[in-house]
């Protein structure tokens, strides 16, 4: 059965939030079910020797690393861009992790009119770097997913920009994200047909339109998205997710509430309905 991952950003959040040690929350969070974390390369940098120890202790893997590349920001971008690369890959080994999630740059703004020649030359250069990226994971047994990203300056926020990566770097698989096709006022459950021959990797991001404690997110029609637990919300995740599982995947799946001001119970209760939608589909398989 497919295992469920969580953030460890989330994690360290519950701390500040509950007051409890990280430890501990490392320790709730084993038992709410979750196994593995998706984690940014900078906590790495700056706390690896402290963080990598906890999550063994308390039973977690990582599972993915992600980082917010720069990719194509120069015409001779080649050099710097695999160097960033290639100090990010530099963390695999030491947490025994076998994918990157690339986020490679956000656009300036002479670069946002996707009409425009300047975008095109840069969203051309950060296609290069990602594929150099995925030569070099791949020579380590890694592999290299992106998301659709809920932000107008990244050229891979909408579905038909993130296949346009998807078909023009070979190797590259998809992350999907439920929640951040929102933000583009796209529907993820109707575009979700057109990844599936890519997915190798799920970020289970619910959000709600009822206003709570959290953080909101403003949609590009300038609607705010509240963060919510998986299920909590109003997009179909068990649909999503299950459409996903009958292609045969059998990876992770990441619960996903950045801005949650309640991380603590969000991730059990994320967790607690993850686990019912993959109990349920083995089940009926039987």
């Amino acid at each position: 059965m497919n295992r469920i991952s969580i953030f460890y950003e989330h994690i360290a959040e519950a701390a500040v939030q509950s007051g409890l040690t990280l430890e501990e929350v490392c320790e709730k969070v084993k038992g709410f079910g979750y196994d593995a974390v998706e984690i940014d390369a900078k906590r790495l940098w700056d706390e690896g020797d402290t963080i990598l120890p906890l999550l063994k202790k308390t039973g977690l893997a990582v599972n993915t690393i992600y980082y917010f590349y720069s990719f194509g920001r120069t015409e001779d971008h080649m050099i710097a861009d695999e160097a960033e690369i290639r100090r990010v890959l530099s963390l695999c080994a030491p947490a025994e992790c076998k994918t990157l999630l690339v986020v490679c740059g956000f656009l300036t703004e002479d670069e946002l009119d996707r009409e425009s020649a300047a975008y095109r030359t840069r969203r051309a250069r950060m296609a290069k770097a990602t594929a150099r990226m995925v030569e070099l994971a791949a020579e380590q047994g890694v592999g290299v997913v992106m998301e659709d990203f809920d932000g107008v300056t990244a050229p891979f926020s909408t579905a038909d920009e993130l296949l346009w990566f998807l078909e023009n770097v070979p190797g590259l698989r998809c992350g999907f994200d439920t929640g951040n096709f929102q933000y583009s006022e796209e529907d993820a459950a109707a575009v979700l047909p057109q990844f599936l021959p890519y997915i190798s990797g799920i970020h289970c991001k619910d959000r709600g339109w009822t206003k709570n404690d959290g953080e909101p997110k403003i949609t590009i029609h300038d609607r705010p998205m509240y963060p919510v637990a998986v299920g909590d919300g109003d997009l179909d995740i068990k649909g999503m997710l299950t459409t996903i599982l009958q292609t045969g995947y059998t990876g992770v799946v990441a619960a996903e509430h950045f801005g949650s001001a309640h991380q603590l119970r969000d991730m059990e209760r994320s967790a607690l309905y993850l686990k019912k939608i993959l109990k349920d589909y083995y089940e009926n398989l039987a």
